[in-house]
């Protein structure tokens, strides 16, 4: 019981952080994709790491209104932080040539 529960929480966010489940969007034989990041207002950040894993973490947009992150696949969730309360955000899988076969 002590062993489940601490891998719960090995998989889990941090608090405060949000978990966003693409899984039901990534094919499996995918292992890293590109993830376009749009954010409001431009000045915002915006953190990407895989639950369990903050020492993970990317960051966007650097004071543009979009950005391109490269991540890789475990597992298809992701954890994401946002630098500010009141800030919008988009994420949108992009497809790259050599996936699609």
């Amino acid at each position: 019981m002590v062993y489940w529960a601490l891998a719960l929480v090995a998989l889990a966010c941090n608090p405060g952080d949000r978990l966003i489940d693409l899984s039901g969007k990534i094919p499996r034989a995918i292992k890293t994709i590109d993830l376009l990041i749009s954010v409001e207002p431009f000045y915002t950040r915006l953190y990407v790491y895989q639950p369990g894993f903050p020492d993970s973490t990317q960051s966007c947009c650097r004071n543009q209104p979009s950005s391109v992150l490269k991540l890789p696949v475990i597992d298809g969730r992701f954890c994401v932080r946002q630098s500010q309360p009141q800030m919008k955000w988009k994420l949108q899988i992009i497809g790259r040539p050599e996936d699609a076969a």
